[in-house]
């Protein structure tokens, strides 16, 4: 469906479409306006140029992880309730942002996100091409809520095409919402997740000093 009105700086022309093939997702293409995006892709220019020269906020796997105590982009709130079905949750839910710079060659296992990730909203900013989340039909039932490896063979697998300024999202559903990653460039990528803050796990610089509070009407 096509988008003509929304509050902040959203795209007046933004392209929302909805899936369920492998499973529940929402693309929304052209997502944040112009100069919004612009002002995003500004950030993550400049932290990929202090990664590229001193390795800064690097995790286990080499990539770049900034992490924000402000919400940025307000405007993707709204799509949790669009999505009919979660992983269930309790309490009041915060929101975790971080900008991540994956390095050449980084493949991510086939995983389900961290058991706090209620509902997870990925925008695409750079390069103009690249490779896009692999999202895949798996009958593994060996989902630890902490991104283990499937373990058994995909049925089939699907690719949400690369653009920048796409968004992807979908709420985690246990042994069901299997994805990956497989790269060779770099690729910057905004994460911004609905969680729930006493199963955010602490250590190896995975959450910020800050979780960010937001308006329970966005998941109540």
């Amino acid at each position: 469906m096509w988008v003509t009105q929304l509050n902040g700086h959203t795209n007046l022309k933004m392209k929302i479409t909805s899936h369920n093939n492998p499973w529940d997702h929402i693309i929304v293409e052209d997502f944040l306006s112009v100069d919004k995006f612009a002002e995003i892709k500004k950030i993550a220019m400049t932290e990929y140029k202090k990664y590229l020269r001193d390795g800064s906020n690097q995790n286990s796997r080499g990539a770049c992880t900034k992490y924000f105590t402000e919400d940025i982009i307000p405007e993707t709130n709204q799509f949790f309730k669009i999505l009919p079905k979660h992983r269930g949750f309790k309490g009041n839910l915060k929101k975790l942002i971080h900008l991540t710079i994956s390095p050449p060659n980084l493949k991510l296992p086939l995983h389900i996100d961290n058991v706090s990730r209620i509902n997870t909203c990925i925008l695409y900013i750079f390069p103009d091409k690249s490779k896009g989340t692999i999202l895949a039909d798996n009958p593994s039932c060996n989902d630890d809520g902490d991104h283990i490896n499937a373990d058994k063979k995909s049925h089939y697998e699907i690719e949400v095409p690369w653009k920048p300024n796409t968004l992807f999202v979908h709420n985690s559903i246990p042994n069901k919402t299997w994805h990956t990653y497989t790269g060779d460039h770099y690729r910057i990528i905004l994460c911004l997740f609905l969680v729930q803050p006493d199963l955010v796990l602490h250590g190896d610089g995975r959450i910020p000093k800050t979780l960010i509070d937001i308006d329970s009407k966005y998941y109540e």
